[in-house]
């Protein structure tokens, strides 16, 4: 049975999708500039970036994006390099493409598994977090448009 999964999977990518959105709504000015604590793009890849360490298949080594940029994906810095919206859509085209890899014929036991990434995690643990991580960043970048006097990315309503 698999009707958890489905439902996740659907949740996880609706959020994507609102986040990919910020990609377009987000003005080529703002895209560069610090708001909100951050450079906007960073914010978004830092998300992305959240996602695919966690959609992982397995364990081991991670290699961030764009790391000979110096972008510092975790927010731990200001970035010394720059990433695109162009480079930033296929960045999450490629992390969108891992995470339907990774849900593709899990059933609703495999929810209840240990995370391959994490063992202090279950799959469905892992799920949630990047649901909510994804939401988190998707409401902070659309404040910064509200702020500006620019339309926020809309809410995808979930349709079972």
């Amino acid at each position: 049975m698999h009707i958890l999964v489905d439902h996740l999977k659907k949740h996880l990518a609706i959020s994507l999708s609102m986040l990919v959105k910020e990609i377009d709504a987000c003005p080529d000015k703002l895209w560069g500039e610090k708001a909100g604590g951050f450079v906007f793009w960073q914010q978004v890849l830092h998300a992305l970036t959240g996602l695919e360490f966690w959609t992982r298949p397995v364990k081991g080594p991670f290699e961030e994006p764009f790391q000979e940029r110096k972008v510092y994906p975790e927010l731990e810095q200001e970035p010394e390099g720059y990433v695109s919206k162009e480079e930033m859509r296929a960045y999450a085209e490629g992390v969108k493409d891992q995470v339907e890899g990774l849900l593709r014929g899990k059933s609703d036991d495999w929810l209840k598994e240990t995370s391959a990434v994490y063992d202090q995690c279950l799959n469905i643990d892992i799920i949630g977090m990047q649901i909510r991580h994804l939401q988190y960043h998707v409401g902070h970048c659309n404040s910064i448009l509200r702020e500006r006097g620019l339309p926020a990315v809309a809410w995808e309503e979930y349709v079972g």
